[in-house]
C-alpha cells in the first residue's frame, strides 16, 4: 500500500468520521431521551472516549497494520477474538454507510426544489453519493484524503462560527427542568452519543497507508478527539440553551433551528449546507474504513480472502471497497419499502452496539499486552496503560448497558452469528471459494 496519508489527512479522516450527520440530528433525539441533562451525557461520553482514544493512540503505533483493532484483538487473544472484532466492526461500517447515505440525501433534498425527493429519487441520489465516493476511494487514499480535508474545513468552520454567534441568545430558562426524564435516562443518552464518537479509531485502520505511522496515528487520534469533542460540547450546550426542549425534541433539523433562533434565517441555510457537507465527509471516510477493516484478517486467513487483496497499481483494496459499498447498497433497498423502514432503523441501531465490540477488545488487549510483552512497552507506560485500559473497558461496558437489553441481545446475536463463517473460513481452502 502507498503511504500517502499524512497528519492532516489522518486528522481529517477522524474528524470527518465523527463530526458527521449524527451531530446535526442527535440534539432532537437527546432532547426526547434526556432533555437538557443530555449535556451531562455528552460530558460523560467525552470522558469515556478520552480513555478509548488513549488506547488507540498507544496500540496503533505499536501494531501499525491495516485493519487496526483486529490486530490488537488477535495479538492478545487469538484468531477467534480477531475474527469477532473484524466481523462486528465490518458489519457496523457497511450497514452504517447506508444510513449515512440516506442522511446525506435528507439534507440535500432540503436544499433542492420542493418535490424532488421521495421513493426512487431518494434511493437513486443515495446510490449516486455512495458509488461516487467509492470510486474516489478506489483511485487512491491520497485523493480520498484531499477530499476529506476540504470537507472537514467546509463543515467544522461554519458550524463553530454560527454556534459562537448563536451563543449570545443562550437562556438558562431553556435548561429547566434539567432532567425531565430523571437522571436514569443518562445511560441511554450516552448510547445515542456513541454514534457521534464512532471513528475515533480511524487513523489506526489504514495504518499501512499512513506516513510515519507511529507518530501520526498517535497525534492524529488525540487531535481528532479534541476537535470532535470541542464541536460536540459547543453545539450541544448552545443548542440546549437557545431552543426550548419541547421544540427541540420534535425538530427534524435541530441545529438549523438553533442557528435560525440564535442568528437568523440565513444561518439556518448555512447549517443545512454544512450538514450536507458533513454527511459527505462522513460517508467518504467510512467507505475508506469499510474497505480496509477486513484487510488484515483476510490476509491472515480469518476473513474472505479477496477482501484482503490490494490493487498493485492503485494501492487500494478495490474488492473490499466494492463489496463494502455493495452491502450498503443492499441495505438501501430496505428504505424503498415503507413497511421495512422500521426494520432498517433497527439494523442501524445494531451498528451502534457492534461498533463498541472492537473498542472492548482493544482496551482488554492493551491491558493484556502490557503484561505479556514488556519488551514493547517501558515500565512506566505499562502502569499507565493498565489504568487507561481499565477505564476504557469500563466506559465501553457502560455504553453497551445504555443501548438497552433489546438492542444488546440482538447485537450479540449478530456478533456470534458470524461463528459458522469463522469455522468455514478456518477450513483449508474455504476462504478463497467465495470472495
Amino acid at each position: 500500500m502507498v503511504r500517502a496519508l499524512g497528519l492532516t489527512g489522518a486528522v481529517a479522516l477522524i474528524v470527518g468520521n465523527m463530526v458527521g450527520t449524527s451531530i446535526y440530528t442527535l440534539p432532537a433525539s437527546l432532547a426526547q431521551t434526556a432533555g437538557p441533562s443530555s449535556i451531562l451525557a455528552w460530558l460523560i461520553t467525552a470522558l469515556g472516549y478520552l480513555f478509548i482514544a488513549l488506547v488507540y493512540a498507544r496500540l496503533g503505533p505499536l501494531y501499525p497494520r491495516t485493519g487496526g483493532p483486529y490486530h490488537y484483538a488477535r495479538e492478545a487473544f487469538g484468531d477467534y477474538a480477531g475474527f469477532l472484532s473484524t466481523w462486528a466492526y465490518w458489519f457496523s461500517a457497511t450497514v452504517g454507510n447506508a444510513a449515512i447515505a440516506l442522511g446525506v440525501v435528507g439534507y440535500l433534498e432540503g436544499l433542492l426544489p420542493e418535490g424532488f425527493g421521495g421513493g426512487w429519487r431518494t434511493f437513486a441520489l443515495a446510490q449516486l453519493c455512495l458509488w461516487t465516493l467509492t470510486l474516489v476511494n478506489i483511485v487512491g487514499v491520497r485523493e480520498s484524503a484531499r477530499l476529506q480535508i476540504v470537507l472537514m474545513f467546509a463543515n467544522v468552520i461554519p458550524l463553530l462560527g454560527i454556534t459562537a454567534l448563536a451563543a449570545g441568545s443562550f437562556e438558562r430558562a431553556n435548561l429547566e427542568p434539567f432532567a425531565p426524564q430523571g437522571f436514569a435516562s443518562i445511560p441511554a443518552a450516552c448510547a445515542l452519543i456513541v454514534w457521534a464518537y464512532s471513528g475515533i479509531e480511524s487513523a489506526s485502520v489504514p495504518a499501512e497507508e499512513v506516513q510515519d505511522a507511529e507518530r501520526t496515528i498517535r497525534r492524529s487520534t488525540m487531535i481528532g478527539y479534541a476537535v470532535g469533542t470541542v464541536v460536540f460540547l459547543a453545539t450541544a450546550i448552545v443548542t440546549a440553551g437557545v431552543v426550548p426542549n419541547a421544540e427541540l425534541a420534535v425538530s427534524e433539523r435541530p441545529l438549523a433551528l438553533m442557528a435560525e433562533r440564535g442568528v437568523g434565517d440565513w444561518a439556518g441555510t448555512w447549517i443545512a449546507w454544512a450538514a450536507a457537507i458533513a454527511g459527505l465527509a462522513t460517508l467518504n471516510g467510512w467507505i475508506l474504513m469499510a474497505g480496509r477493516i477486513p484487510v488484515g484478517a483476510a490476509q491472515d486467513g480469518l476473513f474472505f480472502a479477496r477482501l484482503g487483496r490490494v490493487h498493485p497499481r492503485l494501492g487500494t483494496p478495490v474488492t473490499g471497497l466494492l463489496v463494502g459499498s455493495g452491502v450498503a447498497s443492499l441495505a438501501l433497498l430496505l428504505a424503498l419499502h415503507e413497511s421495512l423502514l422500521d426494520a432498517f432503523n433497527s439494523i442501524v441501531a445494531l451498528a451502534v452496539l457492534t461498533t463498541l465490540l472492537p473498542h472492548l477488545f482493544a482496551a482488554a488487549a492493551q491491558l493484556h499486552l502490557a503484561r505479556v510483552q514488556p519488551g514493547r512497552i517501558p515500565p512506566e507506560q505499562r502502569r499507565r496503560a493498565a489504568v487507561v485500559a481499565l477505564l476504557a473497558f469500563a466506559a465501553v461496558l457502560f455504553f453497551m448497558y445504555g443501548c438497552g437489553p433489546e438492542i444488546a441481545l440482538w447485537g450479540f446475536l449478530v456478533i456470534f452469528a458470524g461463528t459458522p463463517i469463522y469455522v468455514w473460513l478456518r477450513t483449508p481452502g474455504s476462504g478463497s471459494r467465495i470472495l
